[in-house]
């Protein structure tokens, strides 16, 4: 037989497997034809088309394969469309991250990274004393790889759970981007316990508390920022403290709750803050008429976000501070946080929030009363590990203070 003949053979026999794959497909269609018709509704005919690919792949589907693994990625895949990087869905395992990154305790490095607009990862900030802090990993560092493995902004999640994939005690090598070099960086998981207030007096009269973030109480039972803060406030006014500078720079924020609380001990009565929903309607968050009623001076930059401009915005609005550094991060947004039965979540942008005055800063920031930018030498350094005696920031609020 010749190559022609084998090949229109070989044609045949291809046409003849198609045409019964073909026919069995028209035989099923027949059975199930509804599915396969638009319906009255565009809701009726998504549901139909995921019914009818579900049944597809129940009674046709040549290899075998997890649903439970296919309908986790469905949902996964469903949400993360959306490309809004504040929106996720959550595994069980990844959920259960979450929460504790959100705690003032858990096992891991102590970083907070988010999405850039090149769809990578990118350190935020890290928390003071962790292992991050201490590896030397910055805020605009570019998280590349985690263990030689690759991962995009899309991956975000499963970066973040490889990280926290281990015990205390164990390595994990980050790859970091710094401006145009990689370099690997070796951290060692720990114990994060985030004491997210420290407090020192300056002189006889000015006291420098520090706000890392504001974290609700772990799970075990300990104690959320609004505590740490309240008794920071009590040693140092023990101290004789008359003037506080509170230092928010490199604060990716935490719970709306526990600075709403800060805020209510250093407002006058009235608004902190009010959240607006898709509908329009409106949660408000009210301070009452006691006050601390000393002189205060804030310090921003451009890691100071979320729940940190919170705090800045009401107190730049009623005037209770000067508001000194750089321009803020500029999250504006709120997300809800909604476990499912089985362990897993999702963590969903629900509202803008507005300072007192009405303004929604997402996207733009808290300019401060009084710019005052860092020297070039410290321009990737955390503020916190900068010598007072080098900090025009912290200097600018002193005077500020002081006159």
């Amino acid at each position: 037989m010749g190559t022609k003949s084998k090949i229109a053979l070989t044609a045949v026999i291809t046409a003849a497997v198609t045409a019964f794959v073909t026919a069995n497909a028209v035989n099923y269609v027949d059975k199930h034809l509804a599915a396969f018709l638009p319906s009255r509704t565009e809701e009726e005919n998504l549901i139909n088309k995921i019914n009818t690919v579900e049944s597809c792949l129940d009674t046709m589907y040549l290899y075998d394969y997890d649903k439970n693994s296919l309908t986790e990625s469905a949902i996964s895949g469903m949400v993360e469309s959306l490309g809004e990087p504040y929106t996720h869905y959550y595994t069980r395992a990844e959920f259960t991250d979450y929460i504790d990154a959100i705690s003032d305790e858990y096992t891991g490095i102590g970083v907070v990274v988010s999405v850039n607009e090149n769809d990578e990862i990118e350190v935020v900030s890290t928390f003071e004393n962790s292992p991050a802090y201490a590896a030397g990993i910055l805020p605009a560092d570019i998280l590349v790889k985690v263990d030689g493995e690759a991962y995009t902004g899309s991956r975000l999640n499963d970066a973040v759970a490889h990280i926290k994939d281990g015990e205390e005690g164990t390595n994990v090598v980050i790859t970091i981007r710094r401006g145009k070099e990689e370099q690997d960086i070796e951290v060692t998981r720990g114990h994060i316990e985030m004491d997210s207030v420290s407090g020192e007096m300056l002189d006889d009269e000015i006291a420098l508390v520090r706000i890392s973030g504001f974290n609700a109480a772990a799970q075990t039972g300990g104690r959320d920022t609004y505590t740490e803060f309240k008794e920071t406030v009590e040693r140092l006014s023990g101290e004789g403290m008359k003037k506080m500078i509170i230092d928010l720079r490199d604060n990716p924020g935490g719970e709306l709750s526990v600075v709403c609380n800060i805020a209510d001990m250093l407002l006058p009565e009235g608004t902190i803050t009010y959240i607006e929903y898709k509908n329009g309607d409106r949660d408000t968050y009210s301070s009452d008429e006691a006050a601390l009623g000393i002189p205060i001076a804030v310090l921003i930059n451009g890691s100071s976000a979320s729940a940190s401009e919170v705090l800045t915005g009401a107190l730049k609005d009623y005037g209770a501070a000067e508001i000194i550094g750089t321009k803020s991060y500029g999250k504006g947004i709120v997300q809800n946080v909604m476990p499912f039965y089985d362990g897993s979540g999702l963590s969903l942008t629900v509202a803008r929030y507005f300072t007192p005055a009405g303004k929604c800063i997402h996207d733009i920031g808290i300019e401060p009363d009084k710019t005052v930018e860092m020297p070039e030498e410290y321009a990737m350094y955390y503020a916190s590990s900068v010598p007072h005696d080098e900090d025009p920031q912290l200097r600018a609020a002193i005077d500020s203070l002081s006159d």
